[in-house]
């Protein structure tokens, strides 16, 4: 079993996941490597990150700038126009008083029944609330100010009239006026504020004294006798609803077959009992009449077939009509003898056949004919019936069984049926008595009610106006908080394209996202358009030459590296050469580039190629290293090679070379890059910025897995910076 140990960088080991293991497991420790960056160096005992950080969000904000921008700007052009179209407002105030007693609010004066009041305690306020705010009171208000001088037409009007009535016209206007109209009531109290915003302020105070007079005739006009019409409307509704359950009751019994319950309960019950009975008498005489057949069918088999009483001998054959044939010709013959003249054809014919037939009759008496018959037993005979008797008996049984199953049958569904009724019925009955018990009492109190009409004329309002509206204009303007409310919902727009975008983006562009995505530690990070002799990329490529020399599996030192991308562009190649040019030129290993990625070779020297270990090579201009020279002169990488023959191959490989670099792409993946895969010491995945997409990322990832290799880390290549570097210090 091969597991895996990573030493900190202050000597002591610590445990650390150093990507994903293949199938085969495997024990590997690597040091941490040092990520270079844009800016600064980072330091070699930097932990990878984690989560996603502030930096994370501005970079994915400054990558999609141009549609957070567009995003942005929307709502907030939006804002601006509407606060330069907007109006000052003026709202005016009026307060009502509702007074809530038992005595204004009564109307039981025939005392026959409870006190029923019309609306009680606080919900009576809440409810005036609901009255002030009614269309109809709108409607009044705006005929009385007039629809013109409350909102006065547009330069669009003569257009839109074209397309409507007078009454579309009200009817915008009454939704208008009731958007405007705010009716609140005072916490803790029993007084109503009401307010109307108007952009002229003469029109504002106009308008809601009009509202208060107008709410306070239409309440009066309410109010005149609500009980009796009420009590008159739950009378119907009681009397409808009667009407609904008697009808559910008849047409439940109706589909179920009910007459009365019980009794059908109890028949249903009887029925499957009775024929239950039957069933097993049925039963019990089919098991009888099957041990009747076979004692008859053994005495039948003992009993001999005849008994020798008498036998009886006779020379008569059977329908043998001889002589009657020979008197019907001498009969026949003297009929035509005295019709006809001596000689006719006639008598000739039938002179012959008489001859035919004496001749016949003569043969017959020279030879002698006999038969013997034997009469049969006659207890054969009758227990051959008794058993064709037990036989019928025994299909009828059969078939008075298969009768009595589907009688049962019928009669289980019945008895179910009438279960399945019992509950809803139940419920349909005591509902009907519910129903009826409060029908008859709404019944009583509606008569009571229309007693108290004549009371509820005389009574005086509950309402009291406490404040005029030109007692309390406010004066506001919209054009801060509009200005405000569209540069927060620029800000949420923004942002939410961003993340949207950022949440729909399937490539990468921080290699924390490829950590976070791979679950794999990044060994190196190029920069975009990096020169192989600038600072950030000659410590990158040191880093990971480092951090390879460094790494051991089961306590072996790697050997063998393989490097993978899922994508076609020659950056792997790039960095695969850098990686093998640093091992052989500055730590002067002999170092073997297998590039099979790109089929621009690496420049190669004139020198004589060579087969070793499988592989095809030659030398470079860089001291100990060399590349693959020709693929078709590779045994190793012939894709007919057993895996076994390759393991070998390898190993003569790493006994000429001291390290072995593996480079290929998922777009040329074949048998080749799995065997690769599996007989490699380690799997490096290469990932394009910008290029590289998760879903190819992660089948890589998961193709060398399955093909049994053991995953050391990532690459990430053609880094883009996209903040400014004040903020990649800051953040």
């Amino acid at each position: 079993m091969r597991t895996a140990r990573i030493p900190a960088s202050g000597g002591e080991p610590a445990r650390r996941t150093a990507g994903a293991v293949g199938s085969s497991g495997g024990r590997m420790s690597m040091p941490n490597a040092a990520q270079p960056n844009a800016t600064e160096a980072m330091q070699a005992n930097e932990p990878a990150p984690l989560g996603f950080t502030v930096r994370d969000f501005l970079i994915a904000t400054f990558y999609h700038i141009r549609l957070v921008l567009v995003f942005a700007v929307i709502p907030l052009v939006i804002a601006i126009g509407a606060a330069l179209t907007s109006k000052t407002e003026y709202t005016a105030n009026s307060l009502l008083l509702v007074i809530v007693t038992r005595e204004v609010n009564s109307q039981n004066v025939t005392d026959s029944g409870p006190s029923v009041m019309t609306i009680e305690g606080l919900k009576q306020v809440e409810s005036e609330v609901q009255v002030i705010e009614s269309a109809d009171v709108a409607r009044a208000t705006i005929e009385q100010i007039g629809i013109d001088r409350l909102y006065p037409p547009g330069r669009l009007a003569a257009l839109t009239d074209l397309f409507g009535t007078s009454e579309d016209r009200m009817d915008k206007a009454v939704a208008r006026f009731q958007a405007s109209v705010r009716a609140n009531v005072v916490s803790g109290s029993n007084v109503i504020q009401v307010s109307y915003t108007n952009s002229d302020r003469a029109v504002a105070v106009e308008a809601t004294d009009a509202l208060v007079r107008n709410y306070l005739s239409y309440r009066r006009k309410v109010l005149e006798n609500p009980t009796a019409k009420i009590l008159k409307l739950e009378v119907e509704r009681f009397r409808n609803d009667l009407a609904t359950v008697d009808r559910d009751i008849e047409n439940l019994k109706a589909k179920a077959g009910i007459i009365d319950f019980n009794q059908d309960a109890v028949l249903a019950a009887n029925q499957v009992d009775s024929i239950l009975q039957r069933r097993r008498q049925v039963a019990e005489r089919e098991v009888a009449v099957t041990a009747q057949i076979g004692e008859a069918e053994r005495q039948l088999a003992a009993l001999p077939d005849s008994v020798f009483d008498f036998a009886e001998t006779t020379d008569a054959l059977p329908g043998d009509e001889d002589a009657n044939t020979l008197t019907k010709l001498l009969v026949s013959r003297d009929r035509i003898a005295a019709q006809y003249a001596p000689g006719s054809q006639l008598l000739r014919e039938i002179d012959k056949q008489i001859t035919t037939v004496r001749a016949r009759i003569k043969a017959r008496q020279d030879r002698r004919y006999s038969t013997d018959r034997a009469v049969r037993n006659p207890q054969v005979n009758y227990v051959q019936n008794m058993l064709l008797s037990l036989k019928v008996e025994k299909d009828s049984l059969a078939r008075q069984q298969v009768e009595l199953v589907e009688q049962q049958r019928v009669a289980e569904q019945r008895l179910s049926l009438l279960r399945n009724a019992e509950t809803p019925l139940i419920e349909l009955n005591r509902r009907r008595d519910s129903l009826g018990e409060g029908f008859r009492e709404y019944q009583r109190r509606a008569v009571a009610a229309s007693i108290e009409e004549t009371a509820a004329l005389s009574r005086q309002s509950a309402v009291r106006v406490v404040q005029e509206a030109g007692g309390a204009v406010v004066k506001r303007s919209l054009v801060l908080p509009l200005l405000a409310a569209g540069v927060f919902a620029g800000l949420l727009f923004g942002g939410a394209a961003g993340a949207v975008a950022s949440a729909l983006r399937t490539s990468y562009i921080t290699p924390g996202e490829v950590e976070r995505s791979l679950s794999l530690p990044v060994i190196a990070t190029l920069d975009a358009d990096s020169e192989p002799d600038e600072f950030g990329a000659d410590a990158a490529i040191s880093t990971s030459a480092t951090l390879l020399l460094d790494t051991r599996i089961d306590d072996a030192p790697v050997r063998t590296v393989h490097l993978l991308t899922p994508d076609g562009d020659d950056s792997l190649t790039h960095y695969a050469r850098l990686l093998a040019e640093e091992l052989a030129g500055q730590r002067q290993k002999r170092t073997l580039l297998i590039d099979l990625a790109t089929p621009s070779p690496y420049p190669l020297t004139a020198g004589v190629m060579e087969v070793r270990g499988g592989i095809s090579v030659t030398g470079t201009p860089v001291p100990n290293l060399w590349a693959l020279a020709d693929i078709e002169k590779s045994p190793l990488l012939d894709i007919r090679l057993p895996l076994a023959e390759g393991e070998r191959l390898m190993a003569e490989l790493e006994t000429a070379f001291d390290f072995i670099i593996v480079c290929s792409s998922l777009q040329g993946a074949s048998i080749i890059t799995q065997r690769f895969c599996q007989l490699a010491d380690g799997n490096i995945i290469a990932v394009q910025a910008e290029t590289t997409r998760q879903p190819s990322a992660l089948h890589l990832r998961d193709l060398v897995v399955e093909s049994g290799g053991v995953l050391l880390g990532l690459v990430f290549l053609n880094r883009r910076y996209y903040l400014p570097q004040w903020l990649y210090r800051r953040a």
